[in-house]
């Protein structure tokens, strides 16, 4: 049997009082793609920053490159053969520099002379397609071309490891596609190259050749996709996550249905936009978008970071003014001065809007007040808002002591506590585990078919993608299409909806090149 890439043993990390890794033991095979796949927080950075040398150990042993990550002669070895991407679009890169000097720089610090750097900037580039692009500062890069240059500048040496931490988080399918077959054909030019992935796409894991699955700082289990799949009998990879955790947390837990949207005659429309464009000096992060979303609808807006889902929203709420186009809620042309409407919103943004130093009815009691609601009326109010959103243990805690899946609840019950009959949520579940993801979308669906509170979402995954009603596909600030999920999948001929969506990508970017900006902050 071939030796592991990477043997460890007893390895434990913490920070502070945090634990990351408990007892971790795997061995991660040479020679092929393999996938840590979990949530946010399970420990698959830790383990990485670990195997790359990036970080000291605490308890355990780590062996990487058949050596000792403790021996400081291996270390110092070993650590120039591994290429390691942190998380983040384009972490390890300068965004001042160009495409051109970022790689340089890199070669340079591998100790390759002028000519051996100019044949390996010309074959990276050419094999990523940024050829073109040599003179432009990484900065201004979009997300996609970001990740791939960030790859070039990893693999100009030639590593014999290479650790990729989430490096297809927020890049649109289409992108994130074309990554993996960079990556497939790199190893076929490299084959003794090992690989090592953290991801949390489920989607995305099934085309690894091993996987460690993790949650709690712990390995659940190591194998293929197909012997966890058939191991837990489960028809999708998302659904054998599930299954391997433990008991406890899966208690309770059933899969997602959602209800029809009730044909009832009310045809009324909540959100309407009509030319919708903004430009953030001579960039255009929003172009032309019409949208019509009716009372009631759970409307999903798909694609990649800075295609201009979060402008549109904050577009639609009035916290920006458009630079042309008109938009209405309820009828009512937005108007970041008009309450009234203003109050008919919930919006729960990326990032968690809440007050770390206030408990978590402290939290609902202010936004209540925020948005004038009564005050004989808010007690009862946050009183139904803890016990409709399982927060009634937990009310006294701070935010910041709660699990993430539990502050995404409380982030959801903040923005409906003032009762908005339109909430809008900017990529809500990104980074939560599966049963946590999965119990915030019965909420959301409660929220729609009992209560008629029209959903307006963003979001990266394609499960999520395809409980909505309707979806539009968006890119490069223009919406491509909008239909039923199943509408869109048979409008080309496609097995995934991820794949309906990579066709739409692959014709707006023969229509023409979607700009490699990246959009203003």
């Amino acid at each position: 049997m071939t030796e592991p890439v990477v043997r460890a043993e007893g390895l434990t990390l913490a920070y502070g009082a945090v634990q990351a890794l408990a007892e971790v033991s795997v061995a991660l095979p040479a020679g092929c793609m393999v996938g840590l796949i979990g949530p946010d927080g399970v420990g698959k950075s830790s383990l990485l920053s670990l195997v790359a040398g990036a970080r000291a150990l605490q308890q355990g042993r780590l062996e990487v490159l058949g050596g000792d990550m403790a021996d400081a002669a291996h270390r110092s070895a070993a650590c120039p053969r591994i290429a390691y991407m942190p998380q983040g679009l384009g972490r390890n890169l300068y965004p001042t520099l160009s495409v051109e000097e970022n790689l340089q720089f890199f070669g340079r610090l591998f100790g390759h002379g002028a000519d051996e750097r100019r044949r390996r900037i010309d074959s990276l580039t050419a094999a990523t397609g940024l050829s073109p692009f040599l003179d432009r500062p990484a900065g201004k890069l979009s997300g996609g071309m970001k990740q791939k240059l960030a790859l070039c500048c990893a693999l100009i040496h030639d590593p014999d490891l290479l650790i990729l931490d989430e490096p297809t988080t927020g890049v649109d399918p289409l992108s994130r596609s074309q990554f993996w077959d960079l990556i497939d054909s790199l190893r076929v030019d490299r084959p003794q190259m090992s690989v090592v992935v953290a991801t949390a796409y489920m989607e995305e894991a099934e085309r690894f050749d091993w996987l460690v699955a993790m949650d709690g700082g712990r390995v659940l289990a190591t194998g293929t996709p197909a012997e966890l799949r058939t191991r837990t009998g489960a028809a999708a990879l998302e659904q054998a996550f599930i299954a391997l955790l433990p008991e406890e947390r899966r208690r309770g837990h059933r899969a997602v249905t959602v209800p029809p949207l009730a044909e009832d005659g009310d045809d009324s429309i909540a959100i309407e936009a009509q030319g919708l464009t903004m430009r953030f000096g001579d960039f255009t992060a929003v172009d032309n978008v019409n949208l019509a979303i009716r009372r009631g609808e759970i409307f999903g807006f798909l694609g990649s970071n800075g295609c201009g889902k979060s402008t549109t929203m904050k577009i639609l709420t009035g916290l920006l003014p458009a630079s042309e186009g008109r938009a209405w809620l309820f009828g009512h042309e937005v108007d970041a001065a008009d309450i009234g409407t203003r109050r008919r919103v919930g919006y729960m943004s990326q990032a968690f809007s809440l007050y770390g130093e206030l408990t978590v009815r402290q939290n609902l009691v202010l936004h209540a007040r925020l948005f004038q609601m009564p005050e004989q009326a808010i007690g009862a109010r946050v009183d139904e808002m803890l016990e409709r959103f399982d927060l009634q243990a937990e009310a006294e805690t701070l935010p910041e002591k709660l699990p993430l899946g539990m502050r995404q609840r409380l982030s959801l019950a903040v923005a409906m506590v003032h009762r908005p009959e339109l909430l809008i949520l900017d990529e809500p579940t990104s980074g939560v585990d599966p049963i946590a993801r999965d119990r915030f979308w019965e909420l959301l669906i409660e929220l729609a078919r009992r209560d008629r509170v029209t959903i307006f979402i963003s979001t990266h995954f394609m499960n999520e993608a395809e409980r909505c009603d309707r979806i539009s596909l968006m890119h490069a600030g223009r919406v491509l299409v909008s239909d039923r999920p199943q509408a869109l999948r048979e409008a080309r001929g496609a097995a995934t909806l991820e794949q309906a969506f990579i066709a739409w990508l692959r014709e707006a970017a023969g229509d023409a090149a979607p700009p490699a900006a990246a959009p203003a902050p």
